[in-house]
């Protein structure tokens, strides 16, 4: 090849007869040549869908048409006339005598600029292929991250507020989980959960009529009242005026997350622990991306999750709501404490498990009065569960879900302190001790936490080999195999991260990452806040065994690994 004024000699005119077409490499991207009616026509050689060589295609008339799945294009122009699908990027072309050249650089890709609207699309369709390609055209372009997520974001509010009641908030869930496990990845490894985060929010996305405040005068008190009591009617409509009211009189935008915790750790909503954890993952979206962004998404949502039907409590759960409802006013006058009390996680999860409503919520009173900090009853309550999750037979249903359950609540209380105070998030312990209550039915025998401890023993294999074990007897879903590798490839001293990364990614790619993606956002959050705790390798050693026995097949790697290729701009023949 050799360059001039830009254009830059490929071929001979020989190398491509009337008809026919090659392949030239021109600045590391495969150019497509075609000979089409008397023209010779230069063209990218990926398809801009998903990525098959062009010079396999068909042209009649002007147009080339994909030999993959049908998508046609202008050769001239490359217009795409296959919706839902970019533009084929082109190039000039000048025969000079017998040679061909094109001119590639100073060519504007007809794709740069158009993964918004590919974004978009995906969005819109909720297509795993068009989610995962336009998010792995955005990272590798440079995308700002910020914008990106921005987009999904609002998108989310707008599908939550015209398609889903209060179970949208899982739909959140899997959004600001997949965020911020793809956080925790090399950045090689983020495009499946930020897929997984985009397949969150997408969805139909309606025409909603604004909803206008109500007209003045109101004052804060006022609209916290009628919230707290359209809470406790399940009129969520209610509460959806009066949260876009307090946000157009202004001056009440830190009081509004407070408020919806103090709702949704109300007694009534004793046993549905899942929208405390959930309002956590909204209170972390207002909190990095600003009213501007989720203004729609945290005063719609936010009002069904607190205005949502909870139907007739049982005998059982009445009993917890009254035993609940007596310890309100004292709850309310807690002060934090220092934190220097420690807990006996032994006494603790003894009490916890008793499967005694009086002896499960006293030990958690008894914890709080004597001045152990909230943030120290998590710990034991995500140890409790983690170590459980670790230990349950499978013979029978091990109880995965409800045993995740248990870890993502006590994790949750974290959060209820960092978002909304002390004092709520001490009556959040109540609720995660509900959830160990209604999980007596489970069949694994209580034992101390301290009997977890891991002895340090001498390494006797290479880490890279013994996370291959690991993946493999996850992949092979052999759980009880799996839980001991853990166990031995901790104690011989090797770190948690890399090997928290590998169990990632077996089931993210491999697996329904869609249904565990939230608990394994938590096990990354908790192996740094538990990490000095004894039994903190068992939070691996669960989630080892939970990724194993609760796997299913989904593949959910194909189209993200041909989306990477896709950015790069290979060809499907580089696949094969």
């Amino acid at each position: 090849m050799t360059t001039q004024d830009s254009f830059v000699r490929v071929a001979e005119m020989a190398d491509v007869p009337p008809g026919k077409a090659i392949a030239v490499r021109v600045e590391d991207r495969s150019l497509a040549l075609f000979n089409h009616e008397g023209t010779i026509y230069a063209t990218d050689n990926q398809c801009p869908h998903m990525g098959y060589p062009l010079i396999r295609g068909r042209a009649r008339n002007g147009v080339l048409q994909c030999d993959w799945h049908g998508w046609s294009y202008a050769m001239a122009g490359g217009g795409c006339f296959t919706g839902g699908c970019d533009d084929l990027d082109t190039f000039p072309v000048e025969v000079r005598g017998d040679d061909i050249h094109v001119k590639v650089a100073g060519v504007a890709s007809r794709r740069t600029g158009a993964h918004y609207l590919l974004l978009k699309e995906g969005l819109l369709s909720r297509d795993n292929w068009v989610l995962s390609k336009a998010v792995a055209i955005m990272l590798a372009q440079g995308v700002s991250e910020d914008e990106t997520l921005r987009l999904l974001v609002t998108h989310l509010g707008k599908h939550v507020a015209t398609e889903h009641d209060a179970n949208g908030s899982f739909r959140l869930a899997q959004v600001a989980n997949g965020i911020e496990v793809a956080r925790r990845l090399p950045p090689d490894d983020r495009l499946i959960p930020l897929m997984m985060a985009a397949k969150g929010a997408s969805g139909r996305a309606g025409d909603r009529p604004d909803r206008q405040p109500l007209p003045p005068p109101v004052t804060w008190e006022k609209l916290a009242d009628w919230v707290r009591t359209f809470s406790r009617d399940r009129d969520w409509e209610g509460i959806e005026k009066c949260l876009v009211t307090a946000r157009a009189t202004g001056g009440c935008d830190e009081r509004i997350i407070p408020l919806a915790f103090e709702c949704v750790l109300a007694p009534h909503f004793i046993g549905f622990g899942f929208h405390l954890r959930h309002l956590v993952r909204l209170a972390e979206l207002l909190g990095e991306f600003g009213w501007e962004v989720t203004e729609q998404l945290v005063c719609n949502l936010a009002a069904k999750m607190l205005g949502r039907h909870r139907g007739t409590p049982d005998g059982v759960r009445r009993e917890a709501i009254e035993a609940y409802t007596a310890l309100q006013d004292d709850l309310e006058k807690l002060a934090e404490p220092d934190g220097s009390v420690d807990l006996d996680d032994d006494a603790f999860g003894e009490a916890l498990l008793s499967g005694e409503l009086g002896t499960a919520f006293g030990a958690v009173t008894a914890a709080l009065q004597s001045g152990v900090h909230v943030n120290r009853i998590a710990d034991a309550m995500v140890m409790l569960g983690a170590d459980r999750m670790a230990r349950t037979p499978v013979s029978l249903n091990p109880g995965w879900w409800d045993l995740a359950a248990e870890i993502q609540t006590g994790s949750a209380i974290r959060g209820v302190h960092r978002h909304a105070g002390y004092a709520l998030a001490a009556k959040a312990a109540y609720h995660a001790a509900w959830q160990f209550y209604s999980d007596r039915w489970l069949n694994i025998p209580n034992r101390p936490l301290s009997r977890s401890k891991l002895d340090t023993v001498a390494a006797t294999t290479a880490p890279d080999d013994e996370r291959t074990a690991i993946v493999a007897a996850i992949e092979s879903i052999r759980v009880n195999d799996v839980g001991p590798l853990v166990r031995k490839h901790l104690a011989a001293g090797h770190p948690t991260g890399e090997l928290l990364d590998e169990i990632a990614l077996a089931l993210l790619k491999h697996d329904t990452g869609w249904d565990i993606l939230d608990t394994l956002r938590v096990v990354y959050d908790e192996a740094e806040a538990c990490r000095e705790h004894p039994a903190a390798h068992q939070l691996m050693v669960g989630l080892a065994r939970f990724t194993t026995g609760a796997r299913r097949s989904n593949n959910s790697d194909s189209a993200t690994r041909t989306a990477r290729r896709f950015a790069r701009r290979e060809t499907a023949v580089d696949l094969y």
